[in-house]
């Protein structure tokens, strides 16, 4: 009776755990995103555009699992670290299999010249939602990262 009783107790915790170790993964996530918004915006500031997504020669989007050198997830070329940012981000999964990662793109319109941008993440404990932000200011949730409405 002790030792079901120590099973039911532990199999419990380790449920709790889990769910408490997504939700600390969710607000790095929320974290991070913070941060690159805040160096978009000071690259902006200093730049007038935003940087352009380079995967594809440019045509984007980024994505935080492909670390090409020049995106603004990647060690090397990335146009906001170090001036903008401490340290470039990848997400605390990073594996776009499973479908957690981060998303970066701009509206590559040469009439907008890269003045809007989307990024996105894949909350692990809120139902898996993706919650985006967009340069205007919108942010929200959805069933998946939406692309930048065209302008």
């Amino acid at each position: 009776m002790v030792i079901a009783i120590i099973g039911i107790l532990v199999t419990t915790g380790l449920v709790s755990l889990r769910g408490v170790r997504a939700s600390a993964r969710d607000a790095v996530r929320n974290h991070d995103l913070a941060q690159l918004r805040l160096g978009l915006a000071l690259y902006f500031d200093d730049n007038g555009s935003y940087p352009y997504p380079v995967k594809a020669g440019g045509a984007g989007p980024d994505f935080s699992t492909e670390l090409v050198d020049g995106t603004i997830f990647s060690q090397n070329g990335n146009p906001l670290y170090p001036g903008y940012l401490s340290r470039p981000f990848t997400d605390p999964v990073n594996q776009q299999g499973l479908g957690y990662y981060y998303y970066y793109d701009t509206n590559d319109d040469p009439a907008v010249n890269h003045r809007n941008y989307v990024l996105c993440f894949h909350e692990e404990s809120d139902n898996s939602l993706w919650f985006y932000f967009y340069s205007t200011g919108v942010y929200g949730e959805g069933d998946h990262c939406p692309t930048l409405p065209a302008t």
